[in-house]
């Protein structure tokens, strides 16, 4: 019988006897020469057998190694034993996560019974900070962690996805439309950092953490997830203020995997994905929809919109009795579209059940006592849910590590990483698409006409195969070389080297996309869906980053129990962006789509821009811990901008941060309570933001446009008038304008207990941003400064105050099963404190007053005004009496209000419902009714596993959250129903009637008049929808391999994984909203998201069907290393 475990032996041994065939002769001449004495005393080679517990009973998995001999080594069987050849007065060191490790003289025996000791100093677990590690323990400043166990746990597209409902203050949500595979996760710690605005109200601030990768400025959402070792996120100023303004809302550390010494290690990792799209609503039948379409207009008119003939006609073809589907004639010789019977479920026939991805992974990493390596390349590639025209998203990523200590006082580290994505879409799937994907898109109108041919007019599918591809290409490559210099022992002095270069090239066509006749189908016009003209656009943008960082650091100690670390360095950054832009109409071919092949001399695009900035500053911090109970630090960083004029342009910012480890004193021992760790932190420091200042606010600009024929500065007065370059007034220069300024206090316990089993950190804090960058007072329009270019001013503060809570048990039973639970919370609210708005002005969002972009002192980000409504007129009668005593002509005269109209409450007493004049002062029955922000986010993560089996699981949600349905995203379509009298989803059957008096919908009605508005038009609390959310966003069963098996496979370790994201969703939302990407914002009285400050999500479009679906991954994975 073949035994694969001789084979192996024998195999090996060729090698050897191989190589040593080839030195043998050398090395024997060479030892008679020097007739050394010592040739008939070399070490025998033994087996020797043993077996590895823990207090629990056998460890799985611990790692054997002679000593010296890095490459000799092997791992515990499930039942923790092993064997190995090793020299008979050789050192095995063995070692198993979380356990300290052991050196064993072997002194010629050949079995041992190894007892493993738990390391007590988990404590000692290292996190990385700003240019530096340092102990947990020692930790004075707020950080949360995540590794790269958390991360490979879920086997997701980018590593912002795996850190959702991971790390407590961490919040990410989804921007762009949904679920779009180019669809990024936007980051904020602690919430809301700045509002800062220009007077116009565009933002300008950024309140998103500094993300560094290996300590250069890099994107999350493009890293290869598998690389990553570790993720740091720093929250308060005492953790962060090292880097100064580039970290004014905290800092994400990634630290990517690095070599380690010993015999070359191969990495495969391979995943399967199929996805499926959820949260779809269901969408009514032709039949429901023609009487949906026909009550509204009567409800509205008083006549029918459709005859009983044609909605039988609708009913037959719906039930199978005939196969005709067009009613009547067009115009024009067209066909009549609006009339057939079809039952076409819209976004079944756009979106598919199911997408594929797949994702491979192979790295490479060893390495000797002076020098280690990492290389690791991963492809990922997934297709999109779209059926026609389809979309593909395809990652390609290469790293590469190199350290090498070449002296005793020098080392010398390099690493590269590139990373290309490449996104291809229809061009006609963008903005306009969601908006219009089922407002054209009847349940009664057809796919294809009776000829055959598709029905252009009035879908999409045509224009999504056939007109045109996006096609987008980011390249970037990262490239760090740092060198470090060891004068004198524990003195360091590190010189590093960032280079980053971005190029993103963005290529999109547009194609004239054609209906056909009914009557002469060879016949063609130019579809409604459809551009005009054939065009083609090209867009390149280039951006280099340099930063250059020296920096020094020293340790000592003094009488053993004084511990000082003292650091100090430069740092400077430069960003250079340039752009460029084409577009022409005119193609000459479509088969070969480029600005070269274009004609139209006058419908062109042609624009460019060069911009910078740069920023240098100075810092230092210095540790001090007594013996490891009293911990102290400070940071100081001097910062300078070239956003701001000279005198404005530096800025100082301190923190301070201080720790009592209180399980370390002798009082607290001599308690022998099963106490590991109980430190106190506190900290108070100040940064910088200067992201509130645009690049070159403090000159003055002059706009020109070229080929104006109101010209005037070129080419000046002649006698014949002649186009030239228009120049307009100049904006106001905003020369005194400097340092946002991000106040943070923060107050935090860490806990650990029965025997680290049992963790628990705990902060409150509270952060103010000062002089935020605001809106400047009003002046003349005499002046001719438009409002837009009015001169900006430190002149906001915003309060963020909160808490945070992670709880964490990890135990092990004497029969091999372990099992974690783990469980973090946190709350914060926003509110500002000063802003420039004399007037008081409310955000009023859909109340029925103009929409107002600002914010008002004492508001509460997120906060929706409304009215009371909490009923429906029941009868006309009830009508008639409640208007006698109550005006509600605000809304609609008096004559239009009927049963089944929402029953606005004259909430202050007044005797009308109205918003008064939309001020704090006077803002008539209009009340804060809910807020938009989750004041709870939480998650809850499960784990266990037993002999080889893992199985985990991650909860993640928000609790006492709300969102408004005003503008009908919800009540009847325009908007949420993508726009006109469209009424096309189950959930839109449940409406007032004298049939259905109990219907959660108010009447009816066309949404071009007064009703419509008054029923869908404004925020009220019938509609205010609870916006909570849990979900299941993974659950992963895993299994290794019994490392006997693997090792008799020639492999090193061998697992298999199956996960599931976003399995299920527990929420009061009705179907077609998903909670992650629902807003408050819509534009039926005035609301937009621009106008709308303080949203949950920067999305415009929300409900699935105005938006691009989230999915559900079902993975399947394995894992192999060499």
């Amino acid at each position: 019988m073949f035994n694969l475990k001789v084979y192996a032996m024998k195999k090996q041994r060729f090698f050897e006897e191989l190589r040593l065939k080839v030195c043998v002769t050398l090395a024997v001449c060479m030892a008679l020469l020097l007739n050394a004495p010592f040739l008939g005393a070399q070490n025998s080679t033994i087996k020797v057998k043993g077996v590895v517990n823990d207090a629990m009973g056998p460890v799985i998995g611990a790692s054997i190694v002679e000593k010296g001999n890095t490459g000799n080594g092997t791992i515990t069987d499930i039942d923790g034993n092993f064997s190995l050849n090793v020299s008979s007065n050789s050192t095995l060191i063995v070692s198993f996560v979380g356990y300290k490790a052991q050196e064993i003289p072997v002194a010629g025996k050949t079995f041992f019974t190894i007892d493993l000791k738990e390391d007590n100093e988990m404590l000692e677990e290292v996190v990385v900070v700003g240019f530096a590690t340092q102990k947990k323990v020692n930790l004075t400043g707020s950080v949360g962690t995540a590794t790269a166990k958390d991360i490979e746990a879920r086997p997701v597209a980018n590593a912002v996805q795996a850190l959702q409902g991971v790390i407590p203050g961490l919040n990410i949500s989804n921007s762009g439309n949904g679920g779009e595979l180019n669809a990024t996760k936007s980051i904020d710690v602690r919430g809301t950092g700045t509002v800062g605005k220009d007077a116009n109200g565009n933002a300008f601030s950024s309140g998103s953490p500094l993300i560094l990768i290996d300590g250069m400025e890099g994107d999350l959402n493009s890293i290869n997830p598998q690389d990553i070792e570790s993720i740091s996120v720093l929250k308060d100023a005492a953790a962060s203020s090292i880097y100064g303004s580039r970290a004014p809302f905290g800092v994400v550390l990634v630290t990517t995997k690095s070599g380690k010494s010993g015999r070359a290690q191969i990495n495969y990792n391979m995943n399967m994905r199929y996805s499926t799209p959820i949260k779809m609503p269901d969408m009514a039948n032709s039949y429901e929809f023609v009487n949906l379409f026909d009550d509204a207009e009567y409800n509205g008119s008083g006549k029918h919109l459709y005859t009983d003939e044609y909605r039988q006609f609708v009913y037959d073809f719906m039930t199978g009795k005939s196969d005709d589907y067009i009613w009547g004639n067009g115009s024009g010789g067209k066909w009549n579209y609006d009339y057939s019977a079809n039952n076409v479920n819209w976004l079944k026939e756009y979106y598919r059940n199911t997408a594929p991805s797949q994702e491979h992974n192979v790295s490479v990493s060893g390495g000797s006592d002076k020098m280690t390596y990492y290389l690791s390349a991963n492809y990922m590639t997934q297709e999109g849910f779209m059926r026609y025209g389809t979309e593909d998203y395809d990652r390609y990523t290469i790293t590469a590590k190199i350290s090498a200590q070449l002296t005793k006082a020098l080392k010398v580290d390099y690493s590269n990483r590139w990373v290309r994505t490449d996104y291809e879409r229809p061009t006609y799937m963008n903005d306009d698409f969601y908006n219009h994907i089922l407002r054209r898109a009847r349940p009664v109108r057809a796919v294809y006409d009776p000829n055959g041919y598709l029905m252009s007019d009035i879908n999409y599918i045509g224009v999504m195969r056939d007109g045109g591809r996006h096609n987008e290409q980011k390249d970037a490559m990262a490239q760090q070389l740092k060198i470090t210099v060891t004068p004198l022992k524990n003195w360091n002095i590190i010189g590093e080297m960032n280079i980053k270069t971005d190029n993103n090239w963005n290529h999109w066509e547009q194609f004239v996309v054609y209906s056909h006749y009914k009557d002469n189908p060879e016949n063609t016009y130019t579809a409604l869906t459809s551009a005009n003209k054939d065009q083609v656009s090209e867009y390149s943008l280039k951006t280099t980053y340099l930063n250059p960082t020296v920096y020094s650091n020293y340790n000592f100690s003094l009488k053993e129990k004084h511990n000082f670390t003292v650091l100090g360095g430069f740092q400077a950054e430069i960003m250079k962006y340039r752009d460029m832009e084409g577009a022409r109409t005119g193609l000459v071919t479509t088969d070969l789509p480029v600005l070269n092949l274009t004609t139209d001399a006058d419908s062109y695009t042609l624009k460019g821009l060069y911009k910078n900035w740069k920023n240098a500053g100075f810092f230092g911090r210095i540790n001090y811990d007594y013996n490891g109970k009293y911990l102290v630090e400070g940071n100081l960083r001097y910062d300078g901008s070239s956003r701001f004029a000279p005198g404005n342009r530096w800025g100082l910012f301190p923190s301070f941060s201080a720790g009592y480890d209180i399980s370390r004193t002798d009082y607290f021992k001599a308690l022998n309570l099963p106490v590991s760790q109980l430190k106190v932190r506190v900290s108070y420091g100040r940064l910088g933001n200067q992201n509130g200042a645009g690049l070159y606010d403090y000159l003055g600009i002059q706009s020109l446009t070229s080929d104006s024929p109101n010209a005037w500065l070129l080419p000046g007065v002649q006698a014949t008038p002649q186009k030239g370059t228009l120049a307009t007034t100049p904006k106001m220069i905003s020369s005194y304008i400097t340092w946002e300024k991000v106040d943070n206090a923060n107050l935090g316990i860490d806990l650990m207990l029965l025997d680290n089993r049992l963790s628990i950190t705990a902060d409150i804090y509270q952060r103010t941003t000062r002089d935020m960058i605001g809106p400047a007072e009003a002046i003349p329009n005499l002046g001719g400064i438009s409002t837009a270019d009015r001169a900006k001013v430190n002149n906001a503060t915003l309060r963020n105050r909160g808490w945070e809570l992670s709880v964490q048990w990890q135990d092990k039973l004497k029969c091999g099963f372990s099992y974690g639970v783990g469980f973090n919370v946190f709350n914060y609210k926003a509110v500002v404190t000063k802003y420039n708005n004399p007037e008081g002005l409310l955000f009023n969002n859909h109340t029925g007053l103009p929409g107002n972009k600002g914010y008002y002192e004492g508001m509460d980000l997120g906060e929706i005004w409304g009215y009371q409504a909490d009923d429906l007129f029941m009868s006309n009668r009830e009508v008639d009496e409640y208007l006698k005593k109550v005006d509600l002509s605000f809304f609609k005269s008096s004559d239009r209000w009927q049963r089944g109209d929402v029953k606005y409450i004259d909430s202050d007493g007044n005797g009308k419902v109205d918003p008064g004049k939309g001020t704090l002062a006077d803002h008539g029955d209009l009340k804060k009714i809910g807020n938009a922000t989750p004041k709870y986010s939480f998650g809850i993560n499960l784990n266990a596993g037993y002999k080889g089996f893992e199985v985990s699981a991650l909860f993640q949600g928000v609790a006492k959250r709300q969102f408004a349905m005003a503008g009908a995203q919800y009540l009847y379509g325009a908007n949420y129903m993508f726009g006109g009298n469209n009424y096309n989803f189950k959930e839109h059957l449940d409406y007032f009637s004298a049939q259905n008096p109990g219907g959660y919908l108010p009447r009816l009605v066309d949404s071009s008049t007064k009703d419509y508005e008054a029923n869908a038009g404004y925020n009220t609390t019938r509609y205010l929808l609870n916006a909570a959310y849990m979900r299941l966003k993974n659950l992963t069963v895993s299994y290794n391999f019994k490392p006997q098996l693997v090792k008799n496979m020639g492999l090193s370790g061998l697992k298999v994984y199956f996960t599931c994201d976003n399995l299920f969703t527990v929420t009061k939302l009705p179907k077609q909203f998903d909670p992650e990407t629902i807003n408050q914002v819509n534009w039926i009285v005035g609301g937009s998201n621009a106008a709308a400050p303080g949203l949950t999500s920067p999305l415009t479009q929300n409900g699935n069907g105005r938006v691009y679906p989230m999915n559900r991954n079902f993975v399947f994975g394995i894992d192999v290393t060499f």
